[in-house]
């Protein structure tokens, strides 16, 4: 017998012999694509476990099961208070101010669990009455509006998704955890359509096809920085890879050939991850299309721009700060952003004299690097432009 099951008949047994238990109020839910009205309950914080599929903390969940090397159980005492705290740090300044309203109202609506006491909405607010609980023995029940047995996992996920995931409430769910849950929905069966149903109309097809996409390029990235499912990765920087979609779906147009799309990507990554921001990425069209700086940038992707395992393009990233240097990579696209710069100044030569100089004079003629025999190669490389200038 499931947990589900098996607590199932737990939680019907204290409902039979605790008639104060049973509300007298109810609380509506889509179910099957009717709307139901479902009894409410008050129900021991015992008899009831969290939701590790929330969607609310996906990528928080995600990254503590990394650390875990497992998935934690929420009936286990120990992964019980794992998730608890987990949830009140997601925001602690809003988790204070839930608790002091709970501890001076109660809790005013109810959650969502289901026939086995999994809660499916009410996450956080359980985990702040959790620890009240542990100072404040009134506090020793959720009140919660209880599914009936075998809900399928299509419906599961459009009741918490219709209750949380409309625009108004993204803010509180994140980027990142936002992008998992369409994803969830899509691994539960639903079609992008019927996900855009599910919300009401807050989101078109087109629309959810495409967060599915930033999330296809944000778990590649993933897998080329070495860090496989760990979506706190990312946190901060979805937008790039929201920007970065659409820039890549004109590119492909252009390279049909999925080998180029590749480089192109991981070109993309590397340097969204060594810190190029969302406006300067842009920019990597451009480069792509001056053949000649494409083939330099190809060509210098392949030693630059390949997948390590985790914690190795950080480093040297990190000694590249530490030494007041970009990574070859960011020197390579800045070099290129130079040049393209360049071209378009061709017919204004005093102009891109001036820029030399101005570069040339801040150059410090004893600085060591310049005896290397790469220096000599580039300054003779500089002798022989000047000497053509000058013969013509």
């Amino acid at each position: 017998m499931s947990f589900e099951e098996s607590n199932g008949k737990i939680i019907d047994e204290y409902i039979t012999n605790n008639p104060q238990a049973t509300l007298p109020k109810t609380h509506s839910v889509l179910l099957e694509g009717q709307n139901v009205d479902l009894q409410v309950y008050k129900i021991p914080l015992k008899n009831l476990v969290y939701n590790i599929k929330n969607g609310r903390f996906a990528a928080e969940y995600q990254e503590l099961k990394n650390k875990k090397g497992r998935e934690l159980e929420s009936e286990n005492k120990e992964d019980r208070k794992e998730l608890q705290n987990l949830l009140i740090s997601l925001d602690p300044k809003q988790s204070m101010t839930l608790e002091k309203n709970v501890r001076q109202y109660g809790q005013r609506e109810p959650g969502v669990c289901t026939h086995g006491g999994q809660v499916i909405n009410g996450n956080r607010r359980m985990s702040i009455i959790e620890n009240i609980f542990e100072s404040d023995s009134n506090f020793k029940d959720l009140m919660v509006a209880r599914l009936p047995p075998n809900i399928s996992p299509i419906d599961l996920w459009k009741i918490e998704a219709g209750i949380q995931l409309s625009r108004n409430v993204q803010l509180d769910y994140g980027p990142i955890n936002t992008l998992l849950k369409f994803k969830q929905g899509i691994d539960a069966g639903l079609t992008a359509l019927q996900i855009t149903k599910t919300l009401y109309g807050d989101y078109t097809e087109k629309e959810v096809l495409e967060k599915l996409e930033v999330l296809e390029l944000i778990v590649r990235y993933l897998d080329y920085i070495g860090e496989r499912n760990n979506f706190k990765k990312v946190e901060g920087i979805t937008e790039h890879f929201t920007d970065f979609r659409k820039k890549l779906d004109e590119l492909k147009k252009t390279y049909p050939n999925p080998s180029d799309i590749t480089k192109i990507k991981r070109i993309a990554f590397q340097l969204i991850h060594d810190g190029i921001d969302v406006r300067t990425l842009r920019k990597l069209k451009d480069i792509l299309i001056d053949e000649q700086l494409k083939a330099n940038i190809f060509r210098e992707s392949e030693k630059y721009c390949q997948p390590e395992k985790a914690g190795e393009k950080l480093a040297k990233k990190l000694n590249a700060e530490e030494n007041d240097a970009y990574t070859p990579a960011r020197t390579i696209f800045i070099n290129s952003l130079d040049s393209l710069k360049a071209k378009s100044e061709a017919g204004e030569p005093i102009k891109l004299i001036n820029r030399a100089i101005k570069n040339l004079e801040i150059i410090d003629p004893k600085h060591s690097s310049l005896k290397n025999s790469d220096s000599k190669e580039r300054l003779d490389l500089l002798y022989s432009i000047i000497d053509k200038i000058m013969k013509n």
